[in-house]
């Protein structure tokens, strides 16, 4: 855009002596122009008239008073009825009323609230005169109608025609730069209002706090709200959102507070962003305060207040609050229903167990549902939330669902919707349509691609893996940690070290990127998995900072499958020092301890174990058919008949004898709670068994078995899902606690380790 005119072009400009005084500068607030007529012109017979009555006036061709008009335009302000501006603009100038500069600006901020700028400049171009009113009514009608830069222009022309601004013209002019990013212009303005010493005016400093906060300068922003001389809400509002969009909250409620104190009442624009402040922050006891203070002020019904009250309850882990009030509103806005979808996605992280977290997503979908049928339309947010919920629920069918609605609908192009797309169908094992679906992306970002090639490496698909990455740099799209992740994880499925130990070297020194806890754990995987537990351990001890529990807890479990005890048992030393908490870490130390017949230090994990409060693990899993879960517990044996257990014991027969499966399962480590002393029988199978068989039976015979387990598999169970996807030509897929296994004609994606017990 055109450089501005510097204001000392402009001569000796000083301000009228009357030209901040202007009666009629009221015309152009937000609200609604409110500019009034002489008493002495306005009352005649002719207000009594309606609306409709008085169209119907001027279409008999019978004449009105000109006090009239703006009464009778200002209706059409109210109604947004254009077509009844351009019957009284017709019937002006028959009456010949189109030579009032009054009436005929009145008339510019008509056309202009009404979304006709094109009408609106046609009414300023004609105008017999054109004062500062006319002019900063049509800026004003520029800048509402989103061409803030078209405003600029006609400041530019005011300027050069002579005529002088007032205070409220540079606010205009101030919102105009900031709609259109132009600090350079705003300064010059600022510069202007403090030589001719009306910064301090209110007006003025709210549009420069706003306009300083948009381009990231909260210094100015403050500096400017500090000089105004009458703080109004507005003033205090502005400077609030200032801090929350700089990342300042908790300097944004410092200046809230002050507000109060100040006496100076909060309105609902305030409070809802307050309340952003406080999510930001997690503040619950803060929002709840703010809360109060909505329903003490009358806000409660306010639906975006209500809205914002919701969002702080979900973000702050206190569900039942939020859903209280979604249950409680009978007017709802999409970012309602938005709110309480990605709610429900926090609560299926949140949740006690799987079941529970299945349930929170059904309720998600029912949300989804309610807002398909409720006639809003679903945005970017809707559909992104409800993929992700898809995605934890291992529900694939209800992921294609969504998938078809964001074609039709046209959202399937946004990068958001995309990446959330890629995700869901990797998480239900579909990395046939996940990879589809990255393909069809019109655009990607640095988190599609890192996505699509993690999603690559959780499916033991390295080549294609690795190659996504080149060609992600070749497209010039610069990685970062989390990409490298997926890099060295994909090398460390297919135990590649040298590649793995290339790109490890590569990222540090060609995109000096520092490494964390996930690169060393990939390294160490990879070494573990090939059996190279001291070249693992020589990782171990060059990281710059100390291990973690995960990181000793995969040295240890490929001690003991290698029967390295020597360096086991001083791994596990190490694990107690950290005191972990994940039952299965504690169970696999207790496991190495009983082995060893080292009973003291079974007691020390067992003592742990009750200091952490850690729970016995429950072998439980899950499978749906046709939106119905049936879960599986080892010691439900009656729960689902004799026939699937005895399709399950011929399954078991025809692993070991065409395939020659032998069962690796150890009770004793998978130590499953007992109820009232009852010992389980010798011949228990664990749940994924149960829920396999259960799916033979139950689904069509080429529809893949998805089940979800809550802890990890074992070794035994692992090596019969390979055999029964190689006897029955079956892909089965099993979400457990560490990794989705991936089983097609008798292989498995994790590479037969993945942290098996």
């Amino acid at each position: 855009m055109a450089s501005f005119p510097s204001f000392a072009s402009t001569g000796t400009l000083k301000l009228e002596p009357d030209s901040t005084k202007h009666s009629t500068v009221s015309l152009l607030t937000r609200k609604s122009p409110s500019l009034s007529y002489p008493k002495s012109q306005t009352s005649t017979p002719s207000e009594s008239l309606n609306f409709q009555e008085s169209l119907s006036v001027i279409t008999d061709g019978s004449k009105i008073e000109t006090s009239c008009y703006v009464p009778l335009l200002q209706e059409c302000i109210e109604r947004t009825s254009f077509s009844g501006a351009q019957k009284f603009h017709s019937h002006i100038i028959k009456t010949g009323t189109h030579q009032d500069v009054f009436v005929m600006t009145f008339l510019v901020n008509v056309y202009a609230k009404c979304g006709s700028m094109e009408n609106a400049q046609k009414v300023f171009n004609k105008l017999p005169r054109r004062n500062v009113v006319a002019w900063t009514t049509l800026m004003t009608g520029y800048v509402h109608n989103d061409q803030s830069d078209v405003a600029i222009s006609v400041f530019q022309e005011m300027l050069e025609f002579g005529s002088f601004p007032t205070n409220y013209t540079l606010g205009i002019a101030l919102n105009a730069c900031s709609a259109i990013n132009s600090v350079e212009l705003g300064k010059q303005i600022h510069g202007y209002s403090i030589k001719y010493h009306i910064d301090h005016d209110t007006s003025v400093g709210n549009s420069l706090c706003s306009l300083y906060s948009k381009c990231a300068n909260l210094d100015s922003a403050i500096k400017a709200f500090l000089k105004i001389g009458e703080k109004n809400v507005v003033s205090w509002t502005a400077v609030i959102c200032a801090c929350g969009d700089n990342s300042k909250a908790l300097k944004g409620l410092r200046f809230f507070t002050e507000m109060l104190a100040d006496n100076v009442e909060p309105n609902e624009f305030t409070l809802t962003s307050v309340l952003s402040m406080c999510c930001t922050m997690l503040s619950l006891s803060f929002g709840v305060q703010v809360h109060c203070l909505s329903i003490k002020l009358g806000y409660e019904p306010n639906l975006r207040i209500r809205n914002s009250i919701m969002y702080l309850y979900l973000r702050c882990g206190r569900f039942g609050e939020a859903l209280r009030l979604f249950n409680g509103m009978e007017d709802m806005s999409l970012v309602t229903m938005n709110s309480i979808i990605a709610g429900y996605g926090e609560m299926m992280e949140l949740a006690k167990d799987d079941l529970s977290a299945y349930c929170n997503g059904t309720e998600a979908l029912n949300v989804f549902s309610k807002l398909n049928n409720s006639g809003f339309k679903p945005d970017i947010y809707s559909f992104s939330s409800i993929l992700t919920v898809c995605s934890k629920m291992f529900a694939l069918e209800q992921g294609e669902q969504v998938h078809a609605q964001t074609l039709k609908t046209g959202h399937l192009s946004d990068m958001i919707v995309g990446t959330a797309l890629v995700n869901m169908y990797n998480k239900c094992g579909s990395i046939e349509r996940a990879s589809k679906a990255f393909r069809e992306m019109s655009a990607r970002t640095l988190i599609s691609w890192t996505s699509m090639i993690a999603a690559f490496a959780q499916n033991g698909q390295t080549q294609q893996a690795l190659q996504l990455f080149e060609d992600m740099r070749l497209m010039g799209v610069r990685p970062n940690q989390v990409t490298f992740v997926g890099v060295l994880s994909a090398c460390a499925h297919a135990g590649m070290v040298n590649e793995a130990l290339g790109y490890f070297e590569t990222m540090q020194k060609d995109f000096k990127i520092k490494p964390v806890m996930d690169h060393y754990s990939c390294l160490i995987d990879m070494f573990v998995r090939l059996g190279l537990l001291n070249e693992a351990f020589v990782v171990i001890k060059k990281m710059d900072f100390p291990p973690n529990e995960y990181i000793w807890s995969l040295l240890l479990a490929g001690c003991k499958r290698d029967g390295n005890t020597e360096l086991g048992f001083y791994v596990a030393e190490k694990l107690l020092e950290l005191k972990p908490k994940n039952t299965e870490t504690c169970l696999l130390l207790l496991n190495m301890y009983k082995s060893a017949d080292r009973w003291e230090d079974v007691s020390k994990v067992q003592e742990l174990m009750k200091e952490k409060r850690l729970k016995k693990l429950m072998d439980w899993s899950w499978i749906s058919i046709h939106d119905r879960v049936y879960s599986f517990k080892p010691d439900e044996r009656q729960a689902y008949g004799a026939e699937m257990y005895d399709y399950l014991d011929q399954l078991l027969d025809k692993a070991k004898s065409l395939v020659g499966y032998q069962s690796l399962e150890s009770f004793e480590l998978l130590e499953v709670e007992e109820e009232e002393g009852k010992t389980l029988p010798s011949n228990v199978q664990h749940s994924e068994k149960l829920a396999v068989a259960f799916g033979l039976l139950n689904m069509p015979n080429a529809a893949p078995i998805r089940i979800i387990k809550n802890i990890s598999m074992c070794r035994g169970c692992h090596n019969f899902m390979k055999a029964i996807s190689s006897l029955n030509a079956r892909e089965i897929i099993i979400r457990d606690s560490k990794r989705l296994h991936k089983f097609v004609n008798g292989q498995c994606s994790c590479g037969d380790y993945g942290g098996l017990l």
